[in-house]
């Protein structure tokens, strides 16, 4: 087993147990009368937002010394969207469980979650895999940031919804263009 693979199973753990979260939260999201379409929308993109971030997580392979501070640099993201998932679907709930309530109550909290991720992923990518600031990938990192800044002053039904519709078109355009193949960000570096 390579140090890379080794690392890449407390990723695969922690991001499995964020995965596992949403997923079982999925089934209860549609059957719930007190569901919100905003929050399950937002639990939909955390699904896609956990599988991709584990796809790209395949560009640490070219590191070649590995440190136990880059260690705790490399798990910082992937504890973020733990606790993203767990904030956004919490263990403790009762059955009829108002959806609504709850994101209009933590909406602040998710969306300073997802400042911090995409922070997070740029800032990885920059000192250790040497990716340029001005990678195209940047263009759809910011405008993702963009649109976190803009969902965590964003008070009204109607522009949360806006906000987290155009957050889904835009991940996955950037998934369909950039991050395609594996190692994207570490092969163009």
């Amino acid at each position: 087993m390579t140090i890379f693979e080794y690392i890449m199973v407390m990723v695969s753990i922690i991001l499995a147990l964020a995965l596992a979260q949403l997923l079982r939260a999925i089934a209860e999201l549609f059957t719930n009368p007190h569901r919100y379409w905003v929050h399950t929308l937002w639990v939909i993109i955390l699904v896609l937002f956990v599988v991709q971030f584990w796809w790209a997580y395949w560009d640490f392979n070219v590191v070649e010394t590995w440190t136990f501070d880059l260690y705790l640099v490399v798990l910082l993201a992937p504890i973020l969207v733990y606790l993203e998932a767990n904030l956004l679907v919490p263990v403790n709930r009762g059955e009829e469980y108002d959806w609504k309530s709850h994101f209009k109550d933590i909406y602040r909290w998710f969306f300073g979650f997802l400042v911090l991720i995409i922070v997070a992923a740029i800032f990885v990518s920059v000192i250790f895999l040497d990716t340029p600031l001005l990678h195209p990938y940047r263009a759809f990192q910011i405008t993702l940031l963009a649109l976190s800044f803009a969902g965590l002053v964003a008070q009204s039904d109607r522009a949360q919804g806006i906000v987290a519709v155009a957050y889904l078109f835009v991940f996955l355009i950037s998934q369909a263009v950039v991050r395609m193949n594996l190692g994207v960000l570490a092969l163009q570096s």
